[in-house]
């Protein structure tokens, strides 16, 4: 079975088969069916396509609605790939990042936005929770949303951004407390 293509249950082939009764195909389908499953090893495969039609067929840039994406999603649901065509759309994906992207816009994002989308900020994050046992250092609640705090300020101190010690558990409510009150010894800071 080709790559990509889900498994049908007996009872789809059923209901196809059934569907095709009657359904008579031409010479010159089969003729065109044979030649593509050759593919490339024969000079009349495929058409050739200007410039123009490409730029029809091609997707990249496309902006679709919630409902097609939602249709596309739903199309894919229960798919099973090979792990040859899992690995051929991860390698295909790759290009689509940098500037070969077509959102790429001359590598503008900023420093900040860079350092914190990396993995090592992930691993960073997830040890530091993991050390401090999914609660919050300040109020003692366990779970919910938690954010790891730089005890020494990520843009004061990048040797210290991805440093464990340097982190601390914090609920998303005393974070924000932290948040001001830094803010305010800044501010501070700036007028005196």
């Amino acid at each position: 079975m080709a790559t990509g293509v889900y498994e049908r249950t007996e009872e789809m082939r059923n209901k196809i088969s059934k569907g095709m009764l009657g359904h008579f195909v031409s010479e010159e389908t089969k003729l065109k069916c044979s030649l593509a499953k050759i593919g490339d090893k024969n000079p009349m495969y495929g058409k050739l396509l200007s410039e123009e039609q490409k730029k029809k067929i091609n997707n990249k840039g496309k902006i679709f609605s919630e409902e097609h994406r939602k249709k596309i999603g739903e199309s894919n649901r229960g798919l099973k790939r090979s792990k040859e065509t899992k690995k051929k759309l991860s390698e295909a994906k790759k290009g689509i990042y940098g500037e070969n992207s077509n959102n790429w816009k001359g590598g503008i994002t900023p420093e900040n936005k860079r350092i914190r989308k990396r993995i090592e900020m992930r691993l960073w994050r997830e040890t530091v929770f993991a050390r401090d046992n999914w609660t919050c250092q300040d109020c003692g609640e366990r779970g919910g949303e938690l954010n790891a705090h730089h005890i020494k300020g990520f843009a004061d101190f990048p040797e210290l951004r991805f440093a464990i010690d340097n982190g601390i558990t914090l609920c998303d409510k005393c974070h924000k407390k932290k948040g001001l009150h830094r803010r305010i010894i800044k501010t501070n800071e700036e007028n005196n």
